[in-house]
């Protein structure tokens, strides 16, 4: 069965989707079955991979519209051999406030367990599942924490940052005592990394405040991602011996190592 990682965390402009994408591609390359799904109504992560979501006939948000959907419709090929998408879709903004309604409903089912239940009967085609959530902490992510196995917070070593880890920390908290007691934080991933005093000293209080929970490898801020944005390209396949590409693939190999 896959190991399910969501990549989440309250906060935008930290890197998440750009996380969610190349460990995704990363993991590929190591030759383990992937499974990338993009659960933000931006589809950052499948337009980064090259796909238009407006194009597709079945992607994450129809899924969670029409149970009667066989979710392998909605499994795409991308340029990564061994790596899949479940494209993201504009359309998921209504569904989540559509889920925002049900939770209200006493009466309804409560859709904390959509995706789970969805990626139930695919997770046996896979090794890893990465889970791209948007940039708050509303259904989409929560359905991200309900169904992942493992969390993993991406925080750039920039301005604001440790507001966003505190309260994505609180709701892995929730998560565990509520409705997903196996849920298991991975650790906090700093990203953006620059060669500066102020970048150093975020890294720094992360790693003061919250001690032992730092993945032992940081992402350098490298020009060659955003040449590989450009392209809809991950950096590990554009430019796999950037700085940034290099930390991708090592944070890769700790996910897989356990």
């Amino acid at each position: 069965m896959a190991k399910k990682i969501a990549i989440a965390i309250h906060k935008g402009g930290v890197g998440k989707t750009t996380t969610a994408k190349n460990l995704a591609a990363a993991l590929a390359q190591t030759g383990r079955r992937t499974l990338l799904v993009d659960m933000d109504e931006q589809a950052n992560a499948t337009k980064g991979l090259g796909v238009d979501p407006s194009a597709l006939p079945v992607t994450l948000n129809s899924l969670f519209g029409n149970p009667n959907i066989e979710p392998t419709s909605a499994l795409l090929a991308t340029d990564v051999d061994g790596l899949h998408l479940i494209a993201g879709h504009p359309d998921l903004s209504r569904t989540e406030t559509g889920m925002t309604l049900q939770r209200a409903d006493p009466t309804a089912p409560d859709p904390i367990g959509s995706l789970k239940g969805l990626l139930a009967t695919l997770e046996h085609l896979y090794d890893f599942v990465i889970l791209d959530t948007p940039p708050s902490l509303n259904y989409m992510t929560i359905n991200a924490l309900a169904a992942a196995d493992e969390l993993v917070i991406p925080a750039a070593a920039s301005a604001y940052t440790e507001d966003g880890l505190a309260r994505t920390i609180e709701a892995y908290e929730r998560a565990k005592a509520t409705y997903n007691p196996a849920l298991r934080l991975r650790g906090i991933l700093v990203t953006r990394f620059k060669r500066t005093n102020a970048s150093s000293a975020v890294h720094e209080g992360i790693g003061g405040a919250y001690s032992g929970l730092v993945i032992p490898q940081i992402i350098m801020e490298s020009t060659a991602v955003d040449e590989a944005e450009q392209l809809n390209q991950p950096v590990v396949l554009y430019d796999p011996s950037s700085p940034a590409a290099v930390g991708y693939k090592r944070v890769a190999e700790i996910l897989i190592n356990g």
